[in-house]
């Protein structure tokens, strides 16, 4: 069943237990409905078009029904089986919330209109979130029920009335965020989801059931079949979204998953009606190749995933699945792990009570830094449908989730919430009164905390003389947590041509030598990101084939917040004069003695010379002013003669390497400031021959 399955699902299983309360069919007697002569053989013509779509009872049906009971509405609105017939159509559509108008008028005009019509309007009631009236339908629902349907009703109608007590609670308590329909450059009158973006925010993938006449319908649903679209923000505003074509794109169903933190890989689903598995494609030369399928252990004929997130460095995969028959609900969240020097994962492991529950979990979504996580569930304290929460990690352990809350949260569905590396911006999917389709991508902004306003004594003043105003919004505000983060990002290049370059970019952690990220820069433009979590002392390079790598480090602050970082780099050719500066090599202050710090750069240096073993370097040591030219002398040859020890003792030839002290001769910054002097306090490794 897999994506579209589990789309499909969500739509089929209100419906199925819709059904379940409305068996009995619900006809419009012929002389009942006909007022006028006039305009009666169309209006009654539409009602048997309405009643073809509406008995194949499919979520697509259900929608072209309603096309044809509106019409024979305008002939005749006082007909109460007709109002029935175009509520419960809503409810099976979009917008739910319209259901209500005509679920009441029906039971107005003729009170036992249907068996089960306070059941059918608490729905109405419920998606237009009037909670304590739901309550009391279903609950005057349940007090009619038989014995015999008690044991198969009450458990139900017992989970709806708490999604209203939920309700009614959240409600108290506004989350401070700003949910923004993106409108028709992303959302469509069909349905729209699963938005998946690049690190910068800037690119988005996202799944649409869109479609023209001649397209192919998906008998399941009636609905068209799942394609992948993209889009591109210009400035603040998105580009009308377009088809991604093929080779992604087949005639069959394909939906967006994942999307690598480079941009350059994505998962996504493809599969017929009855299934179909994730796949892995790759982007090169602008176009998306190389499609395989991904983990055996994560695809199986026997099981069903909606949705995976990997964790930053590719070695945790998160994913949402029925792969265990002894799994808490339908639908549970997974993680499994890729070890060291492994190309195979591990076996899948629920991830356990705290986060999942008796009924179905749906998308789930990691940080980068794996201490939050966002999933959707009808289980906790949802208060209808799938409701998005937030789980931190603490101590190696989930916490107890929270409801993301109102206005993020309807009493319908909301999906596949993916968080900005800024932690304030958000996309997620919902089904909602002011939305275009069915399901719609929406833009949140979280603006956690309110900041109490700073006034003057005049404003003092006046602000004593009358009577403050207080808006629920602003009360009990929740609060928001933000990551710290920071996201580098620019271009790589060659230095005498100007080229895009692709080449791999390592980040490593100073501290401990540990490779935190490997990504490549794109072939056709030079571009990278990467995003890096805060308060530690980073050593980068970037390497190309023919050139001679890069290197440099920096420090991000801890509880620095979101920061981007801009670096565009020149790689240096494999050509006689070219140098670089090894701005990861590091010495206790006035000693020559290498810091440990200084290894995975070193060893990096090393590995040239497998390749090009006829590499002449001359590595020079340089200091800033301070002190005598002899002492400095003396300090910058015995670092050089440090580094050129160590790439030896890594089995570098002594004839490929020359050391030599140039103190404070050639300055590549100004010596009247430490920052400066820092600079110019260097080793360098210059090509001499090659």
């Amino acid at each position: 069943m897999k994506l579209t399955k589990f789309i499909i699902s969500i739509i089929l299983l209100f419906i199925f237990n819709l059904n379940s309360y409305s068996q009995e069919r619900i006809y419009v007697n012929k002389k009942e409905f006909k007022v006028t002569e006039e305009g009666f053989k169309t209006a009654w013509d539409n009602i048997s078009k309405g009643n073809f779509q509406f008995f194949q009872h499919r979520a697509g049906s259900y929608l072209k029904a309603v096309k044809f009971y509106e019409e024979a509405y305008k002939y005749n609105s006082e007909n109460a089986e007709l109002n029935l017939l175009l509520g419960i159509s809503y409810l099976r559509s979009y917008p739910k919330t319209k259901s209500l108008k005509f679920i009441q008028k029906a039971i107005e005009l003729k009170f036992n209109v249907h068996p089960k019509s306070s059941f059918l309007l608490a729905r109405a009631l419920h998606l237009n979130s009037e909670f304590n009236k739901a309550i009391i339908e279903y609950s005057s629902y349940k007090d009619a029920l038989t014995k015999s349907q008690e044991k198969k009703f009450n458990p139900i109608i017992d989970k709806y009335i708490s999604e209203c007590e939920n309700g009614l609670k959240i409600e108290k308590n506004i989350t401070r965020a700003l949910v923004d329909d993106i409108d028709e450059e992303l959302n469509s009158v069909y349905d729209d989801y699963n938005a998946v973006l690049s690190t910068d925010g800037d690119y988005m993938i996202f799944t649409s059931r869109r479609g023209e006449e001649k397209d192919r319908l998906n008998p399941i649903d009636d609905k068209f079949y799942e394609d992948i679209y993209v889009s591109k923000k210009d400035g603040k505003k998105w580009e009308s979204a377009t088809n991604i074509g093929e080779p992604i794109n087949t005639k069959w169903n394909d939906a967006a998953v994942e999307l690598s933190e480079d941009g350059e890989k994505l998962i996504i689903y493809r599969g017929r009606e009855d299934g179909g598995d994730l796949y892995s494609a790759t982007q090169n030369d602008g176009r998306w190749k190389n499609i395989h399928e991904i983990s055996q252990k994560v695809n199986s004929n026997k099981s069903n995933e909606s949705s995976i997130c990997f964790t930053a460095d590719g070695k945790k995969m998160y994913f949402v699945s029925n792969i265990d028959k002894n799994n808490l609900g339908g639908r549970d969240i997974y993680v499994t792990e890729l070890p060291e020097n492994s190309n195979k994962w591990s076996k899948p492991k629920n991830i356990g009570a705290t986060i999942n529950t008796e009924y179905d979990e749906a998308s789930v979504y990691i940080t980068s830094d794996e201490k939050f996580m966002y999933f959707s569930s009808k289980g906790h304290n949802t208060i209808g449908g799938y409701d998005i929460f937030k789980s931190e990690m603490i101590d190696g352990e989930w916490n107890e989730p929270e409801n993301m809350g109102i206005p993020i949260n309807s009493p319908d569905d909301d999906l596949f919430f993916n968080i900005q590396k800024n932690n304030r911006d958000a996309y997620y999917s919902s089904s909602r009164e002011d939305g275009i389709g069915q399901l719609d991508i929406y833009h949140v902004v979280l603006l956690g905390p309110e900041k109490p306003l700073l006034t003057n004594d005049d404003i003092d003043l006046i602000a004593s003389l009358v009577n403050p105003v207080y808006d629920g919004f602003y009360e009990e505000p929740l609060k928001i947590t933000y990551t710290e983060m920071t996201i580098v990002k620019g271009t790589v290049t060659g230095f005498n041509t100007g080229k895009p370059l692709e080449s791999d970019i390592e980040i490593v952690d100073n501290a401990n030598g540990k490779l935190l990220k490997k990504v490549k820069s794109n072939i056709n433009t030079g571009a990278y990101t990467v995003n890096l979590p805060t308060g530690k002392n980073y050593g980068m390079s970037v390497n190309a084939d023919g050139y001679m790598f890069h290197s440099e480090y920096f420090i991000v602050p801890a509880a620095s917040g979101f920061n981007e970082i801009y670096k565009n780099i020149a790689l240096q050719p494999m050509t006689p004069g070219s140098k670089i500066i090894l701005y990861n090599t590091f010495f206790d202050s006035g000693k020559s003695t290498l810091r440990s710090e200084s290894f995975s750069e070193l060893n990096r240096l090393a590995k040239m010379f497998e390749k090009y073993p006829n590499l002449v370097l001359e590595i020079s040591g340089h200091t800033d002013n301070r002190g005598s030219k002899a002492v400095n002398t003396r300090l910058s040859l015995a670092r050089a003669k440090s580094v050129v020890n160590y790439l030896k003792g890594q089995g570098v030839k002594d004839a490929n390497l020359k050391a030599v002290g140039l103190y404070f001769k050639f300055p590549v910054a100004t010596n009247k400031t430490e920052a400066g002097r820092q600079e110019n306090r260097r080793v360098e490794a210059k090509i001499l021959s090659n």
